[in-house]
C-alpha cells in the first residue's frame, strides 16, 4: 500500500516513468505494474502530449487524504525530505 502511495504522492503535479522510478527506487517492470493497478482503479491517469506523464487522479488525491488522516491517528510519525513526507 506504502508503495501505490508514493506513487500516487510522486505523481500530484505530473511526472515522466524515468523519474517517476528513480523517485520511488523501483525498477521500470515493478512501476509498471503499479502504474497499470492504479489506472485500473481511477487513482492515476495517463496522459501523451507529446511525452507521455503520469498523474494522480482527483480519486488518487482524495484516497492521499484519507490516508494521511489514517496514519496521523495511528500516530506514524513522517518526516519531510527534499524528496516528499516518509515515513
Amino acid at each position: 500500500m506504502e508503495i501505490a502511495v508514493n506513487i500516487l504522492e510522486e505523481s500530484r503535479n505530473g511526472i515522466n516513468k524515468t523519474r517517476l522510478v528513480y523517485r520511488t527506487n523501483l525498477n521500470f517492470l515493478l512501476i509498471q505494474r503499479y502504474i497499470d493497478y492504479l489506472v485500473g482503479k481511477g487513482l492515476l491517469e495517463i496522459t501523451s502530449n507529446p511525452t507521455t506523464v503520469y498523474s494522480t487522479t482527483e480519486k488518487g488525491k482524495s484516497l492521499l487524504e484519507e490516508f494521511s488522516k489514517i496514519k496521523e491517528i495511528m500516530g506514524v510519525q513522517t518526516i519531510q525530505t527534499a524528496e516528499g513526507l516518509f515515513p
